[in-house]
């Protein structure tokens, strides 16, 4: 079992290697034309107060106190000329503000102004602002309007070239979340089917679909938190589908604790479950109807993950502590650990960054994707071996019903499953055949060349009785030298003539090793024969047919039958 762990859970993390290189040869770019960052040497105006050559990175310094809604900040540059490019642009990311953008005084790009007026959310995103081929040595000029507390926070480079080429240089400086997120969005989204397809059968995998339900939700924040989806779908609300992606784990790691085996607090779980869904739709409800931002309500958001942190951990101690195996529903657990784990620490980063202990490139580093790669191998780990486990099962009791109704010597079915078959004739109407069967002489070969040789004998017949009767049939052995076969579409057959060929076949085995003589008896009946009977009376009537030709052949043999 470990080994077969070691290696399933090796091959889920080379998959998940492969398919990242393979990603990241997609994502590699190249640039045409000359780019430039600016970041130092800006004019800013805070308030009254103007500061000269200040760096980006410094700006959220120069607040005496915390900015709030509506306050603004201007950032002046004079632009070096970098050469003759086509496509020139600009790109910014703003967080959590309005933006205008002025070259010479002249006001050539605005953004959120009218979300603003109207107190509507404005989130972060991504800005691509085309400027004229002649810029020349402009002076450029930013206006911001802060729409959320804190919203100053930290500054994003601002970069000048090629608008192609900064496309992809965008890209390219994010092509880790990027790839984690298309990874877990896809690899979610297929085992999602998979799991779909299969649940039916195997019900278990009910944790399955809620657990690749969340991998695609982690993508799906992932590309949002980072502002690259509406890079490839352009979409003005990509900072309302973050957080509604965000609002969505808790509830997800609810059910999936639910259903490990592990958990053993059912009711607690479910409760804390209510209140995480309820908590998200207060927070809709407080953001479409109140117009309360989805920013401020997220302490609301922290404290329901908070909970569920705790909950995890508890979970994963208390396995630790029983100092188990890692079976296969500990994978499960362990994923859930290193995943709340990571946006634990996420959380921590982000709150440090906001009071500015810790410096805000920290807040960017998506360490939550960390730990949902952790959490999809162990979901990939997880399936695996579940299927494997599932399929060894499904063997196991293959050939435990294989035992149970069939003979240790021939292989045939035996009298439980000729039972068993039985009992389905009696639900036919069908006009069926019983052949009762039965060796001759297997007695004295037991006796005079030892019970090996009488094995041989049985052995033999069973394979001409197959090669005779299988196609038609069921054939059985119901005990020591007692055969059995039911024909259920026997009108069409002559029976006596497929008798004959079977007893053809064990005179020619005769002529081929004359030790000794195989002969059998037989004798057959047909439902018809007993109308208001069932098939046990049919196969009576066989069986007593079969013994009196028996005494036929006992008597031309000079044996004495055994009646």
């Amino acid at each position: 079992m470990r080994k077969r762990l070691l290696s399933i859970i090796a091959l889920s993390g080379i998959t998940v290697v492969v398919i990242f290189l393979a990603c990241f040869w997609f994502l590699d770019m190249t640039h045409d034309y000359p780019s430039v960052q600016f970041n130092s040497n800006w004019t800013v105006r805070v308030g009254n107060e103007e500061f000269p050559h200040v760096k980006l990175t410094e700006i959220n310094t120069l607040f005496s106190v915390p900015p709030k809604r509506g306050d603004t900040v201007i950032m002046s540059l004079n632009m070096p000329f970098i050469g003759d490019i086509p496509l020139p642009a600009i790109v910014f990311r703003t967080n959590y503000s309005t933006i205008k953008c002025y070259l010479d005084g002249k006001l050539i790009y605005e953004y959120g102004m009218d979300k603003f007026d109207n107190n509507k959310f404005v989130g972060r995103r991504y800005h691509f602002i085309t400027i004229p081929r002649n810029y020349r040595k402009s002076y450029l000029t930013f206006k911001l309007t802060a729409c959320e507390k804190d919203a100053f926070s930290f500054f994003d480079p601002v970069y000048f070239g090629n608008h192609p080429d900064l496309l992809t240089f965008i890209i390219s400086n994010n092509q880790f979340v990027i790839l984690i997120g298309m990874f877990l969005f896809t690899f979610g989204l297929f085992l999602l089917t998979l799991s779909l397809l299969f649940v039916t059968y195997l019900p278990e995998l009910k944790i399955q679909i809620f657990a690749s339900i969340l991998c695609i939700n982690i993508g799906f924040y992932l590309m949002c938190y980072s502002n690259m989806l509406s890079l490839f779908i352009n979409t003005d609300i990509e900072t309302e589908l973050e957080y509604f992606t965000l609002f969505l784990f808790v509830p997800l790691c609810y059910i999936i604790l639910y259903f490990m085996n592990e958990i053993k607090l059912k009711k607690t779980v479910i409760g804390l479950f209510v209140a995480s869904i309820v908590v998200p739709i207060l927070q809709q409800i407080l953001y479409f109807i109140f117009s309360i931002h989805l920013k401020r309500t997220l302490i609301l958001f922290d404290i329901n993950a908070l909970i569920i942190y705790v909950l995890i951990v508890y979970c994963f101690v208390r396995t630790i502590v029983k100092k188990k195996a890692l079976f296969i529903e500990n994978l499960q657990m362990i994923g859930m650990f290193a995943l709340s784990t990571s946006g634990f620490i996420h959380l921590i980063g982000y709150t440090l960054t906001t009071i500015r202990v810790l410096p805000a490139q920290t807040a960017t580093f998506p360490i939550i994707g960390l730990g949902a790669i952790i959490f999809a191998m162990s979901q990939l780990a997880y399936y695996l071996l579940y299927i494997t486990k599932t399929f060894a099962q499904k063997k196991e009791r293959e050939s435990l019903v294989h035992l149970a109704y069939a003979d240790g010597l021939t292989d045939l079915p035996n009298r439980a499953s000729a039972d068993r078959e039985m009992k389905v004739l009696d639900r036919s109407q069908r006009d069926y055949c019983i052949i009762s069967i039965d060796l001759n002489g297997l007695k004295p070969v037991n006796d005079k060349m030892g019970h090996p040789e009488g094995d041989k004998y049985i052995l033999d017949f069973s394979k001409i009785l197959t090669g005779t009767f299988a196609q038609y049939g069921m054939c059985a052995r119901i005990g020591g030298d007692e055969f059995l076969v039911i024909i259920k579409d026997a009108v069409s057959l002559d029976i006596d003539d497929l008798i004959s060929r079977m007893n053809s076949a064990l005179d020619v085995m005769n002529a081929i090793y004359p030790d000794y003589v195989r002969s059998v008896a037989a004798g057959y009946a047909y439902r018809h024969e007993c109308p208001e009977k069932g098939s046990h009376e049919v196969y009576l009537l066989a069986d007593r047919r079969m013994y009196e030709t028996k005494k036929i052949m006992h008597e031309k043999l000079g044996i004495d039958a055994r009646l």
